[in-house]
């Protein structure tokens, strides 16, 4: 596994990977890679303690953020990190393949079936966001991108040998350079423009918790767009069994508002003290925001 992370979103990342070792099966073990620009001892000792006594493990790699200089990037949480994940194939030079996720997720199931996916001929396997179309609603169109869908790169199961081959971080280097001030998802529209072969992965895979947490699908402001790839029985079935819910969307993430998951807290509140630690804009977005303090639709228990 793959995260990519700084001390700004530790409470996010911390809950992400405890539910992801709470999902694992009696027979999975899990080697979790943290690529870091400089995380405090303390944070890194508070998720070092998540793996303690278990039989998974978690290594660190730090990368120089100046690796980036020059990449779109903005003020908020899309810094240089969000490209952290394009140098998997350079950094973890012994692997044959990683699974990466973003950490504003929380996991239902056990991975094993998605390491053990057949990626022959395939970059690597991700869940379609949108059709590929001057027509979008919600991803940006890029002429450059020949593929048949926009795919979402908050989970991307990595071929890592081909990507090697093919020469892929020159090549998502070569893409920001290229088309870097048309960029508008960074990361996403990189990998996209970049990649010859992507599989398509199911909705279940990945579930958006706006999707997740409403009876009617149809309802929610990502059916827009997802219906360029998906029809309701598609969302209806991933919904009621997901391996992983993604809180990207209308709902903000759960450390920034006040409504939260009885789910996500009761594993927020295993994690140490130092993991459970928010930063000032983080505080700001929850209580005076209004995004914070609104109140959607819930399936779940508050």
């Amino acid at each position: 596994m793959l995260f990519c992370f700084d001390d700004r979103i530790r409470l996010g990342a911390g809950v992400t990977m405890l539910s992801l070792l709470d999902a694992a099966a009696e027979d999975t073990v899990y080697h979790v890679h943290v690529f870091h620009p400089g995380l405090p001892d303390p944070v890194r000792a508070g998720i070092e303690s998540l793996y303690t006594g278990t039989r998974h493990n978690v290594i660190f790699h730090e990368i120089r953020p100046d690796r980036f200089d020059g990449a779109p990037r903005n003020s908020g949480s899309w810094t240089e990190i969000v490209y952290f994940r394009l140098l998997a194939s350079e950094v973890l030079a012994d692997l044959d393949r990683v699974i990466y996720c973003d950490v504003d997720v929380f996991f239902l199931k056990d991975m094993q079936p998605y390491w053990a996916l057949d990626l022959d001929g395939h970059d690597w396997a991700g869940v379609a966001a949108e059709g590929n179309s001057p027509d979008n609603l919600t991803h940006k169109y890029f002429p450059e991108n020949t593929n048949d869908a926009i795919f979402n790169s908050a989970f991307m199961v990595m071929n890592l040998p081909r990507l090697r081959a093919q020469g892929a971080v020159q090549r998502y280097f070569d893409v920001i350079e290229q088309v870097g001030d048309r960029l508008k998802f960074f990361d996403l529209d990189v990998v996209n423009i970049a990649s010859d072969s992507i599989l398509r992965l199911p909705f279940d895979t990945m579930v958006l918790e706006d999707i997740y947490e409403l009876d009617d699908v149809t309802q929610s402001r990502d059916w827009a767009y997802l219906q360029s790839v998906y029809s309701v029985a598609d969302l209806e079935a991933a919904r009621d069994d997901p391996a992983i819910i993604h809180f990207a969307g209308r709902r903000g993430k759960p450390w920034q508002r006040q409504a939260v998951p009885a789910y996500y807290r009761e594993v927020q509140a295993r994690l140490p003290g130092v993991l459970q630690k928010t930063t000032f804009r983080d505080w700001r977005k929850k209580w005076i925001g209004a995004k914070g303090r609104r109140r959607y639709p819930m399936r779940s228990a508050l």
